[in-house]
């Protein structure tokens, strides 16, 4: 029986030493480079204490790649698949906290919101020319009407893609 833990045991840990990447990226994985089970185990405890690896994949930074849920020039496809009706009676209207919130995942400076909101307003029928739009097809709508109205252009981000 002992035999047999042993057997498994160092199975685990040759399975280890050939996954050595599976602390992935992170503080840890910045400070223990090198190739080795001890220093993977050092990589995933630094990682794990200091949620390095959390942060990264959220932010883009220690050697992690930002996920695509977290990305700002995803947050206007995501809000305006989530709240494409609600957009469509703000910008009818002119007003309302959807079209607000949706200027700001676009990317336009607070002090231009009331422009973004007017323009689209005023270019409600080129940003919605059929009933059955779907929210990308108004995200290109909506950029380039801030790409052709003077006071957005080139100032909010996402145009700018």
């Amino acid at each position: 029986m002992k035999t047999l833990m042993l057997a498994v045991l160092l199975g685990l840990f040759s399975f280890s030493a050939s996954a050595d990447n599976s602390a992935g990226c992170g503080l840890g994985t910045m400070i223990w480079r090198e190739n080795s089970i001890i220093s993977g185990l050092f990589r995933m405890t630094t990682n794990h204490s200091f949620s390095s690896q959390l942060f990264g994949i959220t932010s883009g930074t220690s050697g992690c790649s930002q996920h695509s849920i977290v990305m700002r020039e995803k947050a206007p496809i995501y809000y305006a698949e989530a709240n494409l009706e609600e957009l469509k009676v703000d910008m009818a209207k002119g007003e309302g906290e959807y079209v607000s919130i949706f200027s700001d995942a676009l990317g336009c400076p607070t002090n231009l919101k009331s422009d973004f909101v007017q323009s689209s307003k005023d270019k409600y029928e080129t940003i919605f020319p059929k009933s059955d739009l779907s929210a990308q097809e108004m995200l290109e709508n909506v950029k380039k009407m801030i790409k052709e109205t003077p006071t957005l252009s080139g100032k909010c981000s996402y145009a700018s893609l």
